[in-house]
C-alpha cells in the first residue's frame, strides 16, 4: 500500500502559527490513542507547524503498539513533506536511538528546536536533561520503568496513572526541570520556553522568562497541548470546545509497523 501526501482540504477558521504535544508513549496501556488521533487530525488542517517535543514512544517494543497507535503515526507520516505545513519532532529520554525512531516517524531528530515567528521566538526542548533523577540515576530509573510497565499491564488504568503523577511528584522533577528550562533560556536570551517530559501541563512566569509545559497524553482527558498565534502562547486542551473532530475507522496500519529486528 502506497502512501499518499495529500494537502488537508482549506479551512475558514484562522490558523494556529504552531501547536506543540509531548510525551504521547505510543505502547503505553494509558496513551490517549483515539483522542490522539483525532487532535492530530484536526492540527494537520489548523496549524502552519505542528511539534511533538519528546516521548512519542513509551519505549522501542513496537509489540505493544496498537492499531490505534499506528493510525497515529500515519497521521504523522503522512503530513511530513507537505510544504505548506512543517513537522518537528524533538527527542524524548523514551525515544529511543534517532535513527530508529527518526526513519518510522519520517522526519530528522533534533535535541532542541526554535520557533520563531517575526521577532517572536520559543525555545522548545523536552526536559529531561534538567531531570537529575533520570541523568544520575539511570539504573534505578530503568528498574522504575520495568516496574511500571507491570502496573501498566496488570493493573487497573486509574491505578498506573496515579503512580505515574506521585513518582513524578515525588522526584519533584517538574520544579527540577522548570528551574533548568528558565535557566538554560534566559542564558540564550529568549523569553519563552517549553517543554514536556514531567507530565504535569502548567504555564508560569518566571521573571522576564514565560515557561510552559505541554503535559501528557497518557492522563484522563481533556488531553494538554501549547499554541502560538500572533506571538501569544497558550495551554490549551483537547477536546476543544466546539469542535467536533471525526476519527477515521480503522485501517489496516500494518504497512507502517517496523521489522521486530529493529
Amino acid at each position: 500500500m502506497t502512501e499518499t501526501n495529500d494537502v488537508p482540504p482549506s479551512t475558514d477558521q484562522p490558523l494556529y502559527d504552531c501547536l506543540i504535544i509531548s510525551d504521547l508513549h505510543l505502547g503505553s496501556a494509558v496513551c490517549q490513542a483515539k483522542l490522539l488521533e483525532e487532535f492530530l487530525e484536526w492540527a494537520v488542517t489548523h496549524a502552519r507547524e505542528l511539534i511533538i517535543n519528546g516521548d512519542i514512544f513509551d519505549d522501542l517494543n513496537f509489540k505493544r503498539l496498537t492499531k490505534r497507535h499506528f493510525a497515529c503515526l500515519r497521521v504523522i507520516r503522512r503530513n511530513t513533506d507537505r510544504a505548506d505545513f512543517k513537522l518537528v519532532w524533538v527527542r524524548g529520554n523514551h525515544d529511543g536511538p534517532a535513527d530508529i525512531v527518526g526513519h518510522i516517524v519520517g522526519v530528522a531528530v533534533l535535541d532542541e528546536y526554535v520557533f520563531e515567528s517575526g521577532p517572536f521566538r520559543l525555545l522548545v526542548l523536552h526536559g529531561d536533561q534538567f531531570d537529575h533523577i533520570v541523568t544520575q540515576y539511570w539504573l534505578l530509573t530503568e528498574v522504575a520503568c520495568r516496574l511500571f510497565y507491570f502496573i501498566q499491564r496488570w493493573a487497573p488504568h486509574r491505578t498506573s496513572r496515579w503512580v505515574r503523577r506521585v513518582s513524578k511528584r515525588f522526584q519533584r522533577n517538574s520544579e527540577l526541570v522548570q528551574a533548568g528550562a528558565v535557566e538554560y533560556a534566559r542564558a540564550r536570551g529568549f523569553q519563552a520556553v517549553t517543554c514536556g517530559h514531567t507530565h504535569l501541563s502548567m504555564m508560569a512566569q518566571d521573571g522576564e522568562v514565560l515557561y510552559v509545559n505541554s503535559g501528557t497524553w497518557t492522563d484522563f482527558p481533556p488531553c494538554p497541548f501549547v499554541s502560538v498565534r500572533d506571538g501569544v502562547v497558550r495551554l490549551e486542551s483537547w477536546p476543544l470546545p466546539g469542535v467536533v473532530a471525526e476519527t477515521k475507522p480503522e485501517e489496516d496500519v500494518s504497512h507502517l509497523e517496523p521489522s521486530r529486528a529493529v
